[in-house]
């Protein structure tokens, strides 16, 4: 590619991404890539409208020469510059993450911080073809769908701040026409030891495995970027095709959780189920990169296959969870109280006629008929929402939260004792919601932990002449 052409490739990226006076903030490293960048959008865009961005990492010596350099080189450019040092290392650990993925959320977290402080709404990182090549390999090491194998795109939203646009002006320049610019305008960047570091898996690929799968095909890492092309446009038509069936099972959205119409998703083509899903985790983890298509997958399975009150987590800290109605999506960091299951009104205990019925919070009812049915259908309720018991001639129950210390004698452990909270601890009932979880008793013990566990002594057996049945439901929702 000629110099000048590269200039002008840039220049056109600019323009079909970029209005007319937009504010800047890139991403410079020192290395070969990000210098070009630095120096070719200076003289597309003008110096006035950049911010150069370094990061230092804290992983080696040379990153305090670095960090000079970049700041010298932006000075002398005339373009303002925003440094900052962290310890990805320590944040690895903290966040139990790899050294790589540390060291990724923490550049895009400055990028964008700078980006909000400096009054940007863009942000520029210099990776190009032969990146993406790497990218679309590494994701399909990885087990990918349609959404790895795009690659990188030449804008896309930041990741954690999806508010500002990130650019790639060189995604479509390979590096050897990077590396010939640098050498025309005298560049001198500083090269990275860590690059060549085989420990890293992307340094593997691009050091060990394309050069191997060159000799099969020595257009290899173009085919991959025609294939990252070719994917991303049809990509784009999928999600344009989705839109309006994720508008039919989108619920609601709260601080850290999302809810779907579990029924409505059910109806949906294979294809889009699966994306629905991706949807959902990306709507709570924006930033997240390995949501692989076996993630995907177990969460379709369970949705399609688990009875209400099944969970699994997820990549990111989140978890999947399933409702009546709903299929809920939860982070770690979710407002409460989490909409996980039914809570009682108030503290006090309630009566429960039967037949009868009793509204709790949150839109649940609890309900209590009695059962005329085959006994030997009980034995085949995989529904944890309804329980059949043998309560005798009563006619009322009573709806309550647990009481401090309380025992019972759960369904199946042999008159075996435990208490309450080592069940509800056991099947996961968020803390907060304990105390205000409903049970049904009658004056002598327990008799359901709704949702959760029968007593072995309400059990229905042969000789059962009367069988209560209970239900518990959240009441339809609607979009």
């Amino acid at each position: 590619m000629e110099l000048h052409k590269l200039e002008q490739q840039v220049a056109a990226q600019c323009q079909v991404h970029l209005p007319p006076g937009a504010r800047v903030v890139v991403g410079v490293s020192g290395g070969p890539d990000s210098l070009a960048l630095l120096h070719l959008l200076a003289r597309v865009v003008g110096p006035d409208h950049l911010v150069a961005a370094h990061l230092h990492h804290g992983l080696r010596p040379e990153a305090d020469d670095e960090l000079l350099f970049v700041m010298m080189t932006a000075v002398s450019w005339q373009i303002p510059v925003v440094v900052e040092k962290v310890n990805v290392p320590a944040l690895a650990q903290a966040n139990r993450r790899t050294i790589e993925e540390a060291a990724r959320h923490a550049r895009y977290r400055f990028l964008a911080e700078t980006a909000v402080q400096e009054n940007a709404d863009f942000v520029a990182v210099a990776h190009h073809a032969d990146d993406q090549a790497e990218t679309v390999l590494l994701h399909l090491i990885r087990g990918s769908g349609l959404a790895g194998l795009r690659g990188m795109l030449p804008a896309a939203p930041l990741p954690g701040a999806p508010e500002l646009t990130l650019l790639r002006p060189l995604l479509a320049v390979p590096r050897q026409d990077i590396e010939a610019y640098c050498a025309a305008h005298r560049l001198q960047p500083v090269q990275d030891p860590s690059n060549r570091d085989v420990t890293f898996l992307r340094n593997r690929i691009r050091h060990e495995l394309l050069p191997l799968l060159a000799q099969y095909n020595p257009q290899i890492s173009a085919h991959l970027q025609q294939l990252a092309t070719i994917t991303a446009a049809d990509y784009a038509l999928l999600e344009e095709w989705f839109q309006p069936f994720w508008q039919s099972i989108y619920v609601e959205q709260g601080e850290g959780w999302l809810a779907l119409a579990r029924a409505r998703w059910r109806e949906l083509p294979l294809s889009h189920r699966r994306l629905a899903l991706r949807w959902g985790m990306l709507a709570l983890r924006p930033s997240q990169t390995d949501i692989s298509f076996q993630v995907v997958e177990l969460a379709r399975e369970l949705v399609e296959q688990g009875v209400t009150g099944s969970q699994m987590d997820l990549p990111g800290g989140l978890r999947l969870w399933l409702e009546y109605e709903r299929i809920l999506l939860v982070s770690d960091e979710a407002g409460e109280p989490l909409p996980f299951g039914p809570q009682m009104p108030t503290a006090e205990a309630v009566q429960l006629l039967i037949p009868g019925q009793m509204a709790l919070g949150g839109g649940w009812w609890l309900y209590a008929r009695v059962y005329e049915g085959d006994k030997g259908a009980i034995s085949q309720n995989a529904d944890p929402w309804v329980a059949f018991v043998d309560v005798g001639d009563r006619d009322t129950l009573t709806v309550r939260p647990r009481l401090p210390g309380e025992r019972f004698q759960p369904l199946g452990m042999h008159g075996r004792h435990a208490t309450v909270k080592e069940v509800m601890i056991n099947r996961k009932i968020a803390q907060t919601l304990r105390p205000l979880w409903p049970i049904v008793s009658h004056e002598a013990h327990l008799v359901w932990l709704v949702g959760q566990q029968v007593d072995e002594r309400v059990r229905v057996t042969d000789t059962s002449r009367r069988i209560i049945r209970l239900t518990c439901r959240r009441v339809a929702v609607t979009s």
